[in-house]
């Protein structure tokens, strides 16, 4: 409807009309700026600073067809690997009496050339029936049976089986039921997939002594990270808390977010350095301990980005904010670069400095007062990795250790009984502890089997 028409329209039309009209019309746009607002606060809720990258699915430029980043694969000028050799054990010579391409029969041997094929392996079931004696111990009358070192303490099934049901649940994520269609319909082993569960519990039952000294070895860590994410217990809310160091993931299941459960874990005997994100039970621990924390980096950097760029044309001077914490933080890479202590000394105060003019400025601009404020209750815990090389300057390291959960959840949904949980959590921390240090997780637990 142009103009003309919409005036002539309303001017057929009585005063008491119009208001009505134009009342109508005012209590729309109030019911649309309300469902506006609605759905805004439940769009935050999977969508803000602290969301993984990979989560943001619909920012990508890709879903509209367009290509954008680098190739898929390692980046340029990095090591190749090459596939190591392998050893024939047999030799297959392949002669030709004609020339495929025309029949001709007329042909004559020039050479060869080798070609090493893997061409087939073997999955092969062996049964052992163990005849166990029966003794009699004369000195004390006592009746025991012969062991063999191979035998399982329970049930029917060997090490090797019990590790590699293990493997494929815990380190390929394969569900209970797909584990027992492997072994049934691939390795000629009929399972079920409560007998998968079982099988997964009772070796948790029996390597938990190595969970537990990951427990007491991570509190002598001189640098950890920590961090934690939703784990639903059977589906109602609950906690995943991971602690890493170079060498150890531990993983603890607890029913809080909040509470003393990184005092629980790291007990106050810990020295260290923790690295987390901003929650409060790090700082609370921090000071109950007397140990020095360092703040994530890349939570700020995140959370001011957000800030500064949520509108389509973000104030300037906001812009100019987020740029100069941006340059604070690679002031921060920069100079923990340097070998010397003392110079590393000098660059701490001056970024502390640096940081605190910063604070000072921003903290008059009511939109990043909330953010500001962040930072300064941070106190000096933001360059804490500039002295001490060991810990880093972001939480990277925990936030990449929760992933295992994060991709298993996906999968499995939920875990539902409290066996699961403790299961979950030994499995979990010793595979990734065998991750970190390089180690093959089936040939470990077998050989700890």
């Amino acid at each position: 409807m142009n103009l003309t028409k919409f005036q002539t329209k309303q001017g057929d039309k009585s005063r008491d009309d119009l208001i009505k009209d134009l009342y109508d019309a005012y209590k729309k746009i109030e019911r649309i700026e309300k469902e506006k607002e609605r759905l805004e606060k439940e769009l935050h809720k999977y969508k803000n600073a602290h969301t993984p990258s990979s989560q943001k699915r619909f920012e990508k430029i890709e879903v509209q067809g367009l290509k954008v980043g680098r190739k898929k694969g390692k980046k340029s000028g990095h090591k190749g690997r090459t596939r190591a050799k392998e050893t024939p054990i047999k030799t297959i010579e392949v002669t030709a009496d004609e020339n495929p391409k025309t029949g001709n029969k007329n042909i004559e041997e020039t050479g060869y050339i080798e070609e090493a094929t893997i061409t087939d392996f073997k999955i092969v079931k062996t049964v052992t029936k163990y005849n166990c004696h029966e003794y009699r111990d004369l000195d004390t009358g006592e009746i025991f049976i012969a062991r063999y070192s191979d035998m399982p303490e329970k049930g029917i099934f060997g090490k090797k089986i019990l590790a590699l049901a293990n493997y494929l649940r815990f380190k390929c994520r394969v569900p209970f039921d797909k584990i027992a269609f492997t072994f049934t319909h691939v390795f000629n082993i009929p399972m079920t997939a409560p007998t998968a569960m079982d099988i997964c519990n009772r070796v948790a039952d029996k390597v938990s002594p190595h969970y537990d000294k990951l427990k007491i070895d991570i509190q002598k860590e001189k640098a950890v990270n920590g961090d934690e994410t939703g784990a639903k217990r059977n589906g109602l809310p609950g906690w995943l808390w991971g602690f890493f160091s170079i060498a150890i993931a531990l993983f603890v299941f607890n029913a809080q977010r909040g509470g003393d459960i990184v005092e629980k874990v790291l007990c106050k005997n810990f020295k260290g350095i923790l690295g987390c994100d901003g929650w409060s039970t790090y700082a609370t621990f921090s000071k109950k301990a007397g140990i020095l924390l360092q703040r994530c980096w890349a939570h700020a950097i995140r959370e001011l980005k957000e800030i500064c760029y949520k509108k389509k044309k973000p104030d300037k001077s906001l812009v100019k904010a987020y740029e100069w914490l941006c340059e604070i933080f690679e002031k921060v890479k920069e100079a923990r670069k340097i070998k010397s202590q003392e110079i590393r000394e000098q660059l701490y105060v001056e970024l502390v400095d640096e940081l605190n003019v910063w604070i000072q400025i921003y903290k008059s601009y009511r939109r990043l007062r909330p953010f500001v404020n962040k930072m300064e209750n941070g106190e000096n815990f933001w360059f804490t990795c500039v002295l001490h090389l060991e810990i880093e300057p972001t939480n990277n390291r925990a936030e990449r250790g929760l992933r295992a959960w994060r991709v298993l959840e996906k999968i499995i949904g939920c875990l539902r009984s409290k066996q699961g949980f403790r299961t979950t959590e030994i499995m979990m921390s010793l595979f990734s502890t065998w991750d970190l240090r390089n180690i093959n997780p089936y040939e470990e637990l077998k050989a700890i089997l």
